[in-house]
């Protein structure tokens, strides 16, 4: 059944658009100036973009969120995160933590979810009950944990998540090695020809700190950009977190080869990491896009909050003004956090896409008066601004109430896990 929103602005196919209804089903049929459809939503003072796409997530860490702060990153992972960690993860952990996660993805205006963690599977039927897309990494590391004893383990249990989600509508899966300092070469290898033989993306971490650049060259005699390219992953299709610390000379490289990265502002400004050279990589050839890291290193999951961050930082530390505009951070973070993670048909509005659409009402004291929607969009807009959420044409926020599942309920079970949790490490 076609269904139809109207708002005052739509940013359909690249430019802004007027007073116009939004024909939709699954997909998006196209923009009229009246319509006859039985199912119409009327947004006053309201703007319909694309849906935000977050292109590196740990989801369930938000139930670790403010456990431990103003840390360096393997302090903070060493000595409070895996302990936590070990203590804690289960299926019904993963699951509830997920279901929090969908609830300020749904307030800030995401749709979809690039991520990397444990009991993936969990995380997928959360992200389905909750009506969002998700990317599924599974998970490889070099050493034995309760989810494997090597290399031949995590894929197999890669395999079994392939399967399970085999044709989903929300749901893909990707290849997630950690890092080059947890996975090695020989492995970085075996996950380039299994997710060649099952089509898949592969999702890592690379160059994140200095440390980081520093171990692998005194193991390896190169830097981990010139290691992932001996090894050939910047020719497969992968999406790169962090990428902070580059000489010229692998901005180079990886510019030349198109390398898609998710840049990851807030997290990488709160561990102290330092931050990414996004215009150089740019102006090289990369495609950036945005990345919120998980909840317990950034704090929070909020594209809104993500992209005037970078915004305004990348601003100032060019020292030009003019630098990532309102309109070029909004195609940051959808159009190409559609093409950073090989989603078709999606990171836009445009006939043919799905129908992945966020509404952003003005009446707030802090967006008013409104004279540029898209500058009122980045640099003012708050979580409160996003009204309606639907993905591939579904609603799954409507009036500010999420339609999918209880919010409340969601939010006591929460507090509830925040109470074993902070009761078990206090002891």
């Amino acid at each position: 059944m076609t269904k139809a929103v109207y708002a005052d602005f739509i940013y359909f196919g690249g430019k802004l658009e007027k007073n116009k209804y939004l024909l939709f089903d699954e997909k998006i049929i196209g923009l009229s100036d009246n319509c006859n459809c039985e199912e119409v939503f009327k947004r006053e003072n309201s703007i319909i973009i694309p849906g935000f796409i977050n292109t590196h997530t740990h989801l369930p860490m938000v139930f670790f969120r403010g456990l431990a702060d103003d840390l360096p990153l393997m302090d903070w992972l060493k000595n409070y995160i895996w302990p936590a960690e070990s203590k804690f993860l289960d299926e019904e952990f993963v699951y509830d933590a997920t279901m929090l996660a969908a609830c300020e993805m749904i307030h800030s205006g995401t749709v979809a979810a690039n991520d990397m963690y444990f009991y993936s599977k969990q995380i997928g039927l959360a992200l389905k009950r909750a009506g969002l897309k998700g990317i599924l990494g599974a998970g490889i590391l070099d050493f034995p944990t309760k989810f494997g004893k090597g290399i031949e383990d995590y894929l197999n249990n890669a395999k079994d998540l392939v399967d399970f989600f085999m044709g989903d509508k929300l749901i893909k899966v990707a290849l997630s090695p950690h890092a080059p300092y947890t996975v090695s070469p020989e492995n970085y290898r075996k996950c380039i020809d299994f997710a060649d033989m099952y089509d898949l993306i592969i999702h890592t971490h690379l160059s994140e700190t200095k440390d980081e650049v520093e171990n692998i060259m005194k193991k390896y005699g190169k830097s981990p950009v010139k290691l992932m390219d001996e090894i050939g992953l910047f020719d497969h299709r992968s999406v790169f977190a962090h990428m902070v610390h580059l000489t010229d000379e692998e901005i180079e490289i990886v510019g030349k080869k198109n390398v898609k990265i998710s840049h990851c502002l807030e997290s990488n400004l709160k561990l102290g990491s330092g931050f990414s050279p996004v215009k150089k990589l740019i102006d090289a050839g990369c495609v950036v896009s945005i990345g919120t890291d998980g909840a317990a290193s950034n704090n929070d999951l909020d594209m809104l909050s993500e992209i005037s961050t970078v915004s305004k930082f990348h601003k100032g530390l060019n020292l030009d003004p003019t630098l990532l505009s309102a309109e070029e951070m909004l195609l940051i973070a959808t159009e190409n956090g559609a093409k950073a993670l090989w989603l078709e048909n999606s990171g836009r509005l445009d006939v043919g896409n799905y129908a992945d659409f966020a509404i952003i009402n003005f009446d707030k004291s802090f967006t008013v008066p409104l004279y540029n929607p898209l500058s009122q969009i980045i640099y003012s807009s708050r979580s409160e601004n996003v009204t309606d959420l639907f993905v591939n044409g579904n609603p799954v926020m409507l009036n500010n109430k999420i339609t999918t599942f209880d919010e409340d309920e969601i939010i006591e079970k929460s507090k509830w896990w925040g109470r074993k949790i902070i009761g078990t490490i206090s002891k």
